[in-house]
């Protein structure tokens, strides 16, 4: 039995629904904004729009407003009131403008949160990725320890786990806090790693553990106490908690935009991030097999995890071995030498131990191709 590790990005997602994809995300949080705000955007941008721009933009903007933010914090206290008395500053409209840009990063949470909420339903996942979840149970089951990381802010891994397995069969560093009024009295569950683990340890004894490396739909931040929590999938689908979420004193807990590598220092992605790290560069937990699924390549954290579990597979002294199977959706030969290629220098492969098309652990047949392996 093997030490197993499956990493899926936006590309699974996209295969259960093709609005799921960035393209569509953006259109739809730009038909929603005023022309005010798209010029706002925009001049985050660089020279010519594209959605990697778009989403480097986004994180500027959510910087901007943290910076704002803290330095609003600062000038209502009695240090700030006397900071701005000493240089005959006012005050009067910062808070308006941080208001301004909260909206507009309020918008794009929402456009994504609300287009996902209502679209991973476990008969859509049982007639488009039937393969795909078979490979995945079968694979679970044969491993002495899996560790699933996804990118993704759905909950499409925890819906295929929550259909064949019990809740106290996998790990996901929660344990069961106090009710919630706002959703009609349902638990709210803390984020806190080693008391779940305390408190629960029946849920690690499968090894089975699931990461949200850039955080769920379920997944909020309590805007006074700073405590992360989640809910169950159960009580997110019925409250239409997201109808009115920014009036209830919570943020959604994920990371959005680009600048990911800056995001991930903040908890809970900070220790899910680590986890992965570990399976990539701890020797003495290191991960066997990676399967990637769907990932694009583009967040250097991760890439530079792989890259390092790659370099102790190549070392020439005590290297240790390591099976990678990669998952794309590329169809024509022009983007498949342009998956491969941008895998190749994100990843840092040396020349002749580079991927190529027609490697046998590289697929393009999408995730259901996976069953074939």
């Amino acid at each position: 039995m093997s030490r197993r590790a499956i990493l899926t990005g936006n590309g699974l997602s996209v295969a259960l629904n093709s609005d799921f994809g960035l393209e569509s995300i953006t259109k739809r949080f730009f038909d929603r904004l005023d022309e005010n705000h798209r010029e706002f955007i925009k001049h985050h941008m660089k020279d010519n729009y594209s959605q990697l721009d778009f989403e480097e933009a986004i994180a500027t903007i959510e910087q901007v407003y943290d910076s704002l933010a803290h330095y609003n914090e600062f000038l209502t206290g009695e240090n700030g009131k006397n900071f701005l008395n000493s240089y005959e500053l006012k005050n009067s409209e910062l808070a308006g403008h941080i208001e301004a840009i909260q909206t507009v990063i309020h918008q794009y949470t929402s456009s994504i949160l609300d287009l996902i909420i209502n679209n991973v339903r476990q008969k859509d996942i049982s007639d488009r990725l039937h393969p795909f979840v078979d490979w995945l149970i079968e694979t679970i089951d044969s491993s002495e320890h899996i560790d699933l990381f996804t990118l993704n802010f759905d909950l499409l891994l925890e819906t295929i786990l929550l259909t064949y397995y019990r809740k106290d069969q996998f790990a996901d560093f929660h344990y069961r806090g106090k009710k919630w009024a706002e959703i009609n009295n349902e638990y709210q569950y803390y984020f806190d790693p080693d008391r779940s683990k305390q408190i629960h340890p029946g849920n690690y004894q499968n090894n089975i553990r699931l990461h949200h490396l850039h955080g769920s739909l379920s997944s909020f931040k309590d805007v006074k106490t700073g405590r992360i929590f989640k809910i169950t999938t159960e009580s997110l689908r019925n409250s239409n908690l997201y109808e009115n979420i920014f009036e209830k004193g919570v943020v959604p807990s994920i990371v959005t935009g680009g600048g990911k590598s800056f995001k991930v220092q903040q908890n809970p992605f900070h220790f899910y991030y680590n986890e992965f790290k570990k399976s990539m560069v701890i020797e003495n937990n290191l991960c066997d097999e990676l399967y990637i699924i769907g990932y694009s390549f583009r967040d250097d954290h991760i890439n530079k995890a792989i890259s390092e579990r790659l370099k102790i597979a190549r070392r020439k002294d005590n290297p240790i071995p390591f099976k990678i199977i990669i998952v794309d959706y590329a169809k024509d030969d022009e983007s498949k030498l342009s998956f491969i290629k941008r895998v190749n220098k994100n990843l840092q492969i040396p020349k002749n131990y580079a991927f190529k098309i027609e490697d046998d652990n590289i697929l393009f047949g999408g995730a259901n191709s996976i069953k074939n392996i």
